[in-house]
């Protein structure tokens, strides 16, 4: 090995010897061929790095081609109502009560496993709000890999609006929850994590237009390589934050969800489960919103399963008229323009202003079109 490699190269190499995953593999043997010094004595080095990465990439094509096959084992649900939230835990976890209790499905329950076997939707209506929930069959430790019913149950997941981590508790429901946690991550999807602050808008011309690259290691070089392996060739790309080379492969790769989740804990008459709740809340309290199921707090838990999924309520009135029964449910931050053009495409484009009761200082206040309305809003449009 040349003997002049200057120290960043040493310290890439010790990363590099570090390193479990083939994704960080390759971005840590591009850096290494980056600042390796470029002259006849590192020709072989170079040589072989540059072999080492084309191997490397070969493997990693073939682990994507395997996930893309089994990614075919998935369920398919379609979706109904203003949003879907997915069921998920152990067999026996109490999914199926819960999902009885909160909807009118009637699923079979029973004291073994893998009782559910496919999927069960059903409708909860909260404050005139339709919800679909759906029961996933249960998950073990090594679905990702193929155990039980293997990717089925997670697979719901990634297509759902959020995710209730159902626990049972009558053991560990610190470990039960971590479980359930390290199958979603095996498979790329991440529970109540923000996604780097990246877009990635791909077009059919123009070549490859980054903002803000110097965010990402290796600069605007390494984020066209990047898009380019995964065939991207024409894309605007703005990058907001810093963000890992390891990071923008998943996000250009697609092979990363974001999902909101929360967790329900199906029974309270478990033994001890004063300390089992007391050891989950100092766990994951902060990251997690914990609910508990009783027969006399269904209402409340309907509750915080419609503000897990971040929507609103806005009524709207014709002037002098009266609000309307039922609501339009929109994304939390919306405002009055996206409230017209969720009644219709010409209202929005002819609106002027809007009158608002509930959120404004003075009732039916006039406000502009970018004026963000909160949940229970009652909004008067004109155009």
């Amino acid at each position: 090995m040349p003997a002049n490699l200057p120290p960043e190269y040493l310290k890439v190499e010790e990363q590099y010897a570090r390193a479990k995953t083939l994704e960080e593999r390759i971005e840590l043997t591009r850096e290494l061929i980056r600042l390796a010094p470029k002259h006849k004595g590192t020709e072989k080095l170079l040589k072989m790095l540059k072999q080492r990465l084309a191997k490397l990439q070969r493997e990693l094509k073939e682990k994507e081609k395997k996930r893309a096959g089994k990614s075919t084992q998935a369920f398919a649900i379609k979706k109904e109502g203003a949003a879907q939230v997915v069921f998920l835990g152990f067999p026996n976890s109490g999914k199926s009560t819960l999902l009885s209790k909160l909807t009118a499905a009637k699923p079979e329950i029973a004291d073994y496993p893998f009782t559910t076997l496919e999927p069960v939707p059903a409708m909860m209506e909260i404050d005139g709000v339709q919800i679909q929930l759906v029961e996933a069959p249960g998950v073990v430790e090594g679905s990702s890999e193929g155990r039980g019913l293997g990717l089925k149950p997670l697979s719901l997941a990634r297509t759902a609006d959020a995710i209730g981590l159902v626990l049972g508790a009558t053991d560990d429901p610190v470990e039960e929850l971590n479980v359930l946690l390290r199958e979603l991550e095996r498979v790329g999807i991440k529970v109540n994590k923000k996604p780097p602050a990246v877009k990635i808008e791909e077009r059919s011309s123009g070549g490859i237009e980054v903002v803000g690259a110097h965010l990402v290691s290796g600069g605007e070089e390494h984020v066209r390589e990047i898009l380019q392996d995964h065939g991207v060739f024409n894309a605007h790309v703005v990058i907001w934050e810093p963000v890992s080379p390891a990071q923008l492969r998943e996000l250009v790769g697609k092979s990363v969800a974001f999902k909101k989740a929360f967790v329900l804990v199906a029974r309270k008459d478990i033994p001890d489960i004063e300390r089992k709740l007391s050891a989950l809340l100092e766990r994951f309290g902060k990251d997690f919103e914990i609910i508990m199921v009783g027969e006399e707090d269904l209402e409340e838990v309907k509750r915080k399963i419609f503000k897990s999924l971040d929507l609103i309520r806005v009524f709207t009135k014709p002037p002098d008229g009266e609000p309307s029964d039922r609501p339009l449910v929109l994304k939390k931050h919306s405002t009055i323009l996206d409230v017209a053009k969720a009644v219709h495409k010409d209202l929005a484009r002819n609106l002027k202003y809007a009158r608002v009761w509930g959120s404004t200082k003075f009732p039916g206040q006039q406000v502009s079109k970018s004026y963000e309305v909160r949940d229970g809003d009652i909004v008067e449009l004109h155009a």
